[in-house]
């Protein structure tokens, strides 16, 4: 309901084409500067040394851009973790304080992830508190229902086309859109 599904797996995608692409293309540049280093064929001149220096700048360069997309997707899984939070809540409203608690990260920590996962559209139906001390969940409906515990039976209130935590036992539950209460 929070997480844009769709942007994240074409995200994915991307990033799993874009890695292995430069893996593959540093494997075989790697190979090729080795070859010119232990030619013997080859002259060790001017040429030869311009060629290896660019060689390894663009075997650098890629690998950079490996490890970036690496760390990329490194953060996007904090979305995940996010989105699970934000489903369960009851009332709308998570302090950043909370949910810092929650995950085991500073809270400045927290502000960062969830402004940048808002900004760049991973997480939709959210907005940020102006005073940075919360995170107001939206929905089409702010409507909430009182539906029934599959496990023990327990009354749950929840946000209607979304989920929550029963209280008792500790089963999530997710009101489906359409479903009649």
């Amino acid at each position: 309901m929070y997480l844009n599904r769709s942007k994240l797996s074409a995200y994915r995608t991307a990033n799993g084409f874009i890695i292995g692409i430069c893996g593959i293309t540093v494997f075989f540049n790697i190979l090729f500067f080795i070859f010119l280093l232990t030619s013997s064929s080859i002259e060790k001149d001017l040429a030869t040394y311009i060629v290896n220096t660019f060689l390894f700048f663009i075997i650098s360069f890629k690998a950079g851009i490996i490890i970036w997309r690496l760390l990329m997707i490194r953060r996007l899984s904090k979305c995940m973790i996010y989105n699970s939070l934000l489903e369960e809540d009851h009332d709308g409203i998570l302090s950043y304080s909370s949910i810092a608690s929650m995950t085991g990260k500073t809270e400045s920590a927290v502000i960062k992830d969830i402004m940048w996962l808002v900004r760049s559209r991973f997480l939709i139906n959210v907005t940020v508190g102006r005073t940075a001390v919360r995170v107001d969940l939206l929905t089409d409906e702010r409507e909430f229902v009182t539906v029934l515990c599959p496990t023990c039976g327990a009354h749950i209130v929840i946000r209607r086309n979304g989920g929550g935590r029963c209280d008792h036992c500790g089963t999530f539950m997710r009101l489906k859109e359409g479903t009649d209460v």
